[in-house]
């Protein structure tokens, strides 16, 4: 018959385990914050390519965010994209970004100034194509108006999509500025941080309007 001095010790540790519950974390277990969303399965991110690069999406129902990572120079670059999805407006400071680097060594990668950048030249243009010049005659003829066949009004929305795009690219490649991002409006640009050129996984933490976007990424 077991002694009542050799079932304390496990009448205790039943007990224990009993007013732990099954829902108990070991004490050194790493908790994530509600605010905190991370690129992965969970967060439904996903790949998206604009503009000739590789973005990376998380959607929520405030933000939608989107980043690409680069090297330029002697930085490290991230091409931004911040959708307000909201009804109203929303502070953003590009200030607040920050580059974790994950390994080899733990260090983080702080924001760079504009006016500080030392950026290599930018590669030229090319030259755009050469409109040729309509010669229209001398005599003027009025005609009644024509109203504008499908083909046509096809080509002027295709230009207008065109030109749209144009324009959001050539915000794409601006430094991502201190604004307020204006209810259902997009915001883009370019944000720059220190480099570290042994660096082989990092982390682009982008807190925004209280909530915190995280993307890793393994750099090649």
């Amino acid at each position: 018959m077991t002694s009542l001095k050799q079932a304390l010790p496990i009448l205790l540790a039943a007990t224990s385990a009993f007013a732990a519950g099954p829902n108990s974390r070991p004490a050194n277990a790493t908790l994530t914050p509600d605010n905190v969303i991370l690129c992965g399965p969970q967060s439904g991110c996903h790949n998206q390519a604009l503009f000739g690069r590789n973005y990376r999406v998380i959607s929520t129902p405030k933000f939608t965010v989107m980043v690409s990572v680069s090297t330029e120079g002697n930085y490290t670059r991230a091409d931004v994209s911040i959708a307000n999805n909201t009804t109203y407006p929303l502070n953003l400071s590009p200030q607040d970004f920050r580059v974790e680097v994950l390994e080899p060594k733990a260090k983080v990668l702080l924001y760079q100034a504009p006016e500080t950048l030392h950026l290599p030249p930018e590669p030229p243009a090319k030259p755009a194509a050469a409109t040729p010049e309509l010669v229209t005659p001398t005599t003027e003829i009025t005609t009644p108006p024509v109203p504008p066949t499908i083909e046509e009004l096809y080509i002027a929305k295709k230009k207008q999509i065109a030109a749209q795009e144009a324009a959001e690219k050539l915000a794409a490649q601006q430094h991502l500025p201190t604004t307020p991002i204006a209810a259902n409006e997009t915001l883009r640009g370019r944000v720059y941080f220190e480099r570290d050129q042994k660096a082989r996984v990092v982390k682009v933490v982008l807190p925004v309007a209280g909530q915190v976007f995280e993307f890793p990424y393994a750099l090649k």
